[in-house]
This record gives structure tokens, C-alpha cells and sequence, in this order.
């Protein structure tokens, strides 16, 4: 076998072994986020403002699937609710390329500072899009809930995605609470496509006119009413 045909079969080889193992080179997905944080009015500007910095960065955060959707909460953290906001359908089939997602976390604690992960997934596969910034909870508080704005811009094909969000605590950057689609309907199937596969349809409407014999027999029957009218 010639040096030719022994790269051949390597490369032939290289391919099926991806294949198999799921390896995708594909871009990553690209989502724009903006975030809101609301405070409590009883607070002071200075006790809102944490300055802890959160230590785990999208990139170092891994996807999950079956089992690990469950984890074990703390007993001082929890979610009280989630709410999700569909807008941006410029093909109009009913699949969103932008949505708002507001959550509102608890503590048992006078002031705690955290932050949060957020994941999107089908089929029970989660794959982290957006980590905030470090946030204070304020107790039992619902003065103090999170708004993110997302846009997804490429990745996401369209189809009916849940969502999960993980609470950190930004102190000791462990995992505190979980809401998913399992504990709120809210988070479960929603409609959503990046705006590379929300691109409007356009149509062109082609009139078309035709003189035919038919066409000027017809011009000339209405002139010569015209004519009868006028002269009677």
C-alpha cells in the first residue's frame, strides 16, 4: 500500500471514530444577554452591591443529562418562581428567536450573594448558555428578582426547548438550588429558534395582463356602449 492509499484509510478512519463519538466541530452557539437585577428600596446602595466575584465562567461549565438534572439542594436556598416571555417570530411559524426570563430566588439568610447559571435543553440534555453576575438575595424578599433578555443568534434549530437554572453561591461558588421543567411548568417546552432559522418569508405577487382578441373585443363592446349611452 502506497503512501497515498495508507492516508486515505487514516483519514477514512479519523472520520468514523468522530462519527461514532459524537464530535462535532461545529461553531458554538452565540446568545446576547442582558441583564437586570431589582433590589429591595429598603436596602442601601452599599449593602446591595456585593463584591464577591463569581469564579466559574460559561466555558468551564459542562452540559447535563438524565441523572444529573437532579441534584441535591441546600436547605437555605430555594426558588420560589420562574417566568418566561416569548417575543421576536419574524417568519411567524410560531418559534421564537428572543425571550425574557425572570426568576426569583429566596434564602434563609438576612443577605446572601449569588449568581446563577442558565441552561437550555431538549430530551432531557442541557446545554449552559448564560452565567450572570454575582447578585444579592435579600431573604424571603420578592423585591429582589432576576430579568435576563436573550436573543439566540445561532446554534439553536428550532424546536420546543426547557430550561434550567442553577443558583451558586458566589462565596464558595457550590451549587445551592435547581429549578427546572420538572418543578415548573413554566420552564418546559417553549418554542424557541435562533434567528438563523427565524428568517421572514418573502412572496412576490406577479400580476400578469393579457391583450388577447377576447381582451380587445372587450375594449371595443365598452366603447360602443359608451357611445349608445351618449348618443340617446
Amino acid at each position: 500500500m502506497n503512501v497515498q492509499s495508507q492516508l486515505k484509510v487514516l483519514l477514512a478512519s479519523l472520520a468514523l471514530s468522530l462519527s461514532v463519538s459524537g464530535i462535532s466541530y461545529a461553531d458554538a452557539p452565540v446568545v446576547n444577554v442582558k441583564e437586570q437585577f431589582n433590589q429591595p428600596d429598603l436596602q442601601t446602595s452599599q449593602a446591595t452591591t456585593p463584591k464577591h466575584k463569581k469564579k466559574i465562567e460559561l466555558s468551564n461549565v459542562q452540559g447535563k443529562t438524565g441523572e444529573l438534572l437532579r441534584t441535591t439542594d441546600h436547605i437555605d436556598y430555594w426558588f420560589y418562581d420562574a417566568w418566561v416571555t416569548l417575543y421576536s417570530d419574524r417568519d411567524y411559524d410560531g418559534y421564537f428567536s428572543g425571550f425574557s426570563l425572570e426568576f426569583d430566588a429566596d434564602t434563609a439568610y438576612y443577605q446572601a450573594p449569588v449568581y446563577a447559571v442558565v441552561y437550555l435543553g431538549k430530551n432531557d440534555y442541557y446545554e449552559p448558555f448564560h452565567v450572570t453576575s454575582v447578585f444579592t438575595l435579600f431573604g424571603e424578599s420578592s423585591d429582589d428578582s432576576v430579568l435576563l433578555e436573550s436573543d439566540l443568534e445561532t446554534g439553536y434549530p428550532t424546536g420546543d426547548y426547557d430550561i434550567l437554572i442553577e443558583l451558586i453561591d458566589a462565596q464558595s461558588d457550590l451549587h445551592v438550588a435547581t429549578i427546572d421543567a420538572y418543578s415548573d411548568a413554566d420552564l418546559s417546552y417553549q418554542s424557541l429558534e435562533s434567528a438563523d432559522f427565524d428568517q421572514p418569508v418573502t412572496s412576490e405577487v406577479v400580476v400578469e395582463y393579457h391583450a388577447g382578441s377576447w381582451g380587445m373585443f372587450g375594449l371595443v363592446a365598452l366603447a360602443g356602449l359608451v357611445l349608445i349611452r351618449r348618443l340617446k
